[in-house]
């Protein structure tokens, strides 16, 4: 296959002007062919005909042969077959004729692989099983061959048989049976497909394997090193095919794309492991809309049909405002509390720290709202919130609630509500159960304390028990 590569290659090297409209022309049309939509032959190459769940009254009648896993067994009379499209039930031949193949259907022990050949037969009325997609036929047997018997598992092949996650990992090819497992791969295998449809059919993208050994990367992450047969020397596995798909940008290959595999040396993280997968992308001669709208029609082309569509274009914000919205550089939207600047508001107040912080040249006012905060906030955890504050960036955080009773006797607070409760309510859109949490002091001093509660993530060191949903809005009134 190299060798007629090779040739191939050798003999488009220097096309003439003929040759490569020839060239182009026959691309181009292969590209309309390939981009047909077609039935997979789900059955081509093997000794099956169908698959177990493909089956449906219109094959009334036909001679089909299966293969799969036997599933269940019942009274030695029937048997549901399974393999990774469905399941069908079989009918176990009762006939002394016949006595072999039941000797293998009623012996083989569970979850063994057998082939059986026979013929779509009705289900008997009443006994049709509107939960399987099958479930109007079965299969009468005429021949039937073991082709794996199965030894004692584990656990049983089950979706509702729970397993321990260090089971499913010491057994995980026995866990890529489940219908979980199939799903997902199969999942990314088909937005894999669409995804390189959409690049290479409809915008010209070139995929290109870029090499695995490569030498050590400057910065970055830390990265893997593979020794060589020569002494002191190295290779090292790529972050990212950073430096080769500069080289293809370089070389005139201006559309780049690869499915690429990436090592980074690192501690596993939420969004992060040692090893992963990536959608790498280059192209030359673009603008950041261009690269927005190319990402946007990809993720919209290649989303599973059987979720919520991808709506484009998505939500953007610049960097200035999620940190003024958010307090970080990665938002998390859904929470939707965002960060507000309240300064104006209290530019004659007469409250002392907020006159403090206000005379200062960057002196900033900001709160933010958590939603029904009186259900979740005890004062215990009011206190611990203003004891970090205090404690790792000199700052105060006043927690206002609504109802001027529930203010834990803090004169400050009644009197902030007295003051401007009209205003905060109107800015904020609050409820009778929320609470606005309230803090002033130097931007300087709030870009210092974000960059530091990113870094540490103090969101899982907070030690008071409530919700993700509160330690979020503590997160973002703390990074304000």
């Amino acid at each position: 296959m190299f060798c007629s590569l090779s040739r191939l290659y050798r003999g488009l090297s220097r096309p003439t002007r003929r040759t490569t409209q020839l060239i182009w022309g026959s691309f181009s049309r292969s590209l309309v062919l390939s981009s047909q939509r077609r039935i997979p032959e789900l059955s081509s190459f093997v000794a099956r005909t169908n698959t177990c769940g493909e089956l449906r009254s219109s094959h009334l009648g036909q001679e089909v042969t299966l293969c799969g896993w036997i599933q269940y067994r019942r009274q030695n009379i029937f048997l549901v077959l399974r393999d990774f499209h469905g399941l069908v039930q079989v009918i176990i031949p009762q006939d002394e004729s016949a006595a072999s193949v039941k000797k293998i259907l009623c012996e083989a022990p569970m979850e063994s692989v057998v082939q059986v050949s026979g013929t779509v037969i009705s289900r008997p009325p009443g006994q049709e099983n509107p939960k399987m997609p099958t479930g109007e036929i079965e299969i009468k047997v005429k021949t039937a061959k073991l082709l794996n018997s199965c030894k004692k598992l584990p656990f049983e092949i089950k979706d509702f048989v729970k397993k321990t996650e260090a089971l499913r990992l010491r057994y995980r090819y026995l866990d890529l049976r489940g219908v979980q497992m199939q799903y997902n791969l199969r999942l990314r295998s088909q937005m894999v497909m669409k995804m390189r449809e959409y690049l290479c059919n409809l915008h010209g993208f070139v995929d290109i394997e870029t090499p695995t050994l490569f030498k050590r990367t400057p910065g970055g992450a830390k990265e893997f090193v593979i020794p060589s047969r020569e002494p002191g020397k190295f290779y090292s596995l790529p972050q990212s095919p950073q430096q080769f798909k500069q080289l293809l940008m370089v070389g005139g290959l201006d559309r780049y794309f690869q499915v690429a595999r990436c090592y980074r040396d690192e501690g596993s993280r939420p969004d992060r492991q040692p090893e992963f997968t990536q959608i790498d992308i280059e192209m030359s001669f673009v603008e950041q809309t261009g690269i927005q709208s190319l990402i946007e029609g990809l993720l919209q082309y290649s989303w599973p049909s059987d979720r919520d569509p991808v709506v484009v274009p998505f939500p953007s914000m610049t960097f200035a405002e999620a940190l003024a919205s958010y307090g970080t550089d990665k938002p998390d939207t859904r929470f939707g509390m965002k960060i507000v600047d309240i300064s104006d508001m209290f530019r004659n107040t007469e409250v002392g720290f907020l006159q403090d912080a206000l005379s200062k040249p960057q002196g900033t006012i900001k709160a933010i709202c958590i939603p029904e905060g009186e259900k979740y906030l005890k004062r215990k955890d009011i206190e611990s919130i203003r004891k970090f504050a205090a404690d790792h960036f000199n700052q105060e955080v006043l927690p206002i609630f609504l109802k001027t009773n529930n203010n834990w006797n803090s004169p400050v607070a009644k009197f902030i509500m007295e003051e401007q409760g009209l205003g905060l309510i109107r800015l904020l859109e609050t409820q009778e159960e929320d609470v606005v949490l309230l803090t002033a002091g130097e931007h300087k001093k709030a870009e210092k304390f974000q960059s530091l509660a990113t870094k540490l993530n103090i969101i899982h060191c907070l030690t008071f028990p409530c919700n993700s949903r509160v330690r979020k809005a503590i997160l973002q009134i703390l990074l304000s």
